[in-house]
């Protein structure tokens, strides 16, 4: 048997003999100047810390400010590293250095999705292209900079149209002129867009429908997995649309309800073929949107998706408020869900040491 059983995890925290002999690596960057937090702040990340400590001997938490602390956790040779963000820009402020990458480098196991799985999280238009050759539906879009297109006949696609920055998550870049519909809007969006975040904009068709995001967690055998989709309604804004942008979602603004039947299979199964067609792992969540005759869209991933409990819709999704509605579906807390991340990183990972008298490899 190559792995442990989410059971199998001792189950009193308090002694020290009880815990599994592991070395956990928790690694978290600054987020302040990111557009992309990953996991959290840092409270968020010392809290997932803390929960991993319950269960394993050893976790030690890592800030990461530069590639020279990256080695020094290479040189403490932990079983895994929980990977709380993608990536961190090395001292020249101009490189990024992928962590998943980097491990992968130095044969050290680690959560989540691989380099290039990421890259789709990281930028929207290349993971639409790949599920739009995969015949997944998903929102007609284009790419666009500062006077690109000099009147409104030139659109590739007809106004109205949503914009926002390619790589940026969390809302970031998105509120109540996102959604254009007039040329000069237009222009405007995403003459501010370039100006903050230098890159080109993602330019999409509207989609009228109901939005919803899709939490995936797999199972033990990673055949299996955990599927829970809930609904968001952003607040109606001054003009009159939904658009859950970057302050909806810090203020809390917005409600989430349970998914039922029939769209909560609809949903659900987008988001596995989607998951599974952009090569993600372990855990992710899939934002999908309805078109006005009720189809579901794919509309971007988040395969590094904030753990916040509080907040942070992932473990929101198995909370018992969620779940209640889907009997099939196991409420989880935020410490299991941690512990099931872990786990599955841990199937990876090269030690032939037993865990809870089962070898991880």
């Amino acid at each position: 048997m190559n792995l442990f059983e989410f059971a199998d995890l001792p189950k009193n925290a308090q002694d020290p003999e009880t815990k599994i002999n592991r070395h956990i690596a928790v690694v978290t960057t600054n987020a302040d100047n990111l557009n992309e937090t990953g996991f959290g702040s840092n409270k968020t990340c010392r809290l997932i810390c803390g929960y991993i400590g319950e269960r394993f001997q050893k976790v030690t938490f890592h800030e990461v400010t530069d590639v020279s602390v990256l080695h020094l956790i290479i040189a403490e040779s932990p079983d895994l590293v929980v990977l709380c963000s993608k990536y961190v820009f090395d001292s020249d402020q101009i490189t990024r250095i992928w962590f998943s990458e980097f491990f992968d480098q130095h044969d050290i196991a680690y959560t989540g999705s691989d380099r290039a799985a990421l890259e789709f999280d990281s930028n929207k238009s290349k993971a639409k292209a790949v599920l739009l050759n995969s015949d997944i539906a998903t929102a007609n879009f284009f790419l666009a900079h500062p006077n690109q297109f000099k009147t409104e006949e030139q659109l590739p696609l007809p106004l109205p149209l949503f914009i926002k920055p390619l790589d940026a998550a969390n809302g970031n870049g998105i509120d109540q002129n996102s959604l254009v519909t007039d040329f000069l809007a237009y222009t405007d969006k995403i003459a501010q867009l370039f100006a903050l975040y230098g890159a080109t904009c993602l330019v999409e068709e509207v989609l009228p429908g109901r939005e919803f995001t899709v939490a995936i967690l797999e199972g033990a055998d990673t055949q299996s997995q955990q599927i829970m989709p809930i609904e968001i309604i952003p607040p109606m804004n001054e003009k009159g649309d939904r658009v859950l942008g970057f302050a909806e979602k810090r203020s809390n603004e917005e409600e989430i309800r349970p998914v039922k039947e029939p769209l909560f299979s609809a949903v659900s199964a987008l988001a596995s073929t989607a998951f599974k067609a952009l090569g993600a792992r372990d855990f992710g969540r899939i934002d999908i949107k309805l078109d006005e005759a009720g189809k579901p869209h794919f509309l971007e991933a988040n395969l590094v998706p904030g753990m916040t409990p509080e907040t942070s819709y992932f473990p929101r999704t198995f909370s018992s408020t969620m779940t209640s509605n889907n009997a099939a579906h196991k409420a989880m807390t935020e410490k299991e869900i941690i512990w099931r991340v872990v786990e599955l990183g841990l199937m990876r990972a090269k030690s032939t040491t037993p865990v809870s008298g089962v070898p991880v490899n």
